[in-house]
């Protein structure tokens, strides 16, 4: 990756996101990714898609209904995106999460 890449993480209210972002953050900054991660309530995540850059949206185990409501933006931005695993969810793995943020930039 060569120039900065922007990673969206919702949920519900954007609390357990908010939570997971540091640990998300501080995992890319430690292999020196430059990835900005950040997280939202999916109630603006529609916003977000439309206003912003985003190069990858995670979405919260509670909230896969918003990938419905979402899905029309996301196809027309090109915005790749994904569940977040409940597992890593749960226990906050920012390592597992960048993975699959990883993953999908890749794509």
């Amino acid at each position: 990756m060569t120039e900065q890449k922007t990673a969206l993480l919702i949920c519900t209210a954007g609390i357990t996101t908010g939570l997971l972002v540091k640990n998300v953050q501080n995992a890319a900054d430690e292999r020196g990714l430059d990835i900005h991660v950040y997280s939202a309530p999916a109630i603006i995540a529609e916003q977000a898609i439309q206003s912003q850059a985003i190069d990858a949206l995670m979405i919260g185990p509670q909230s896969k209904y918003e990938i419905a409501r979402l899905k029309d933006f996301l196809t027309y931005k090109a915005v790749p995106y994904k569940l977040i695993s409940r597992e890593n969810y749960e226990i906050l793995d920012g390592e597992a999460v960048l993975e699959e943020i990883i993953a999908l930039i890749g794509k």
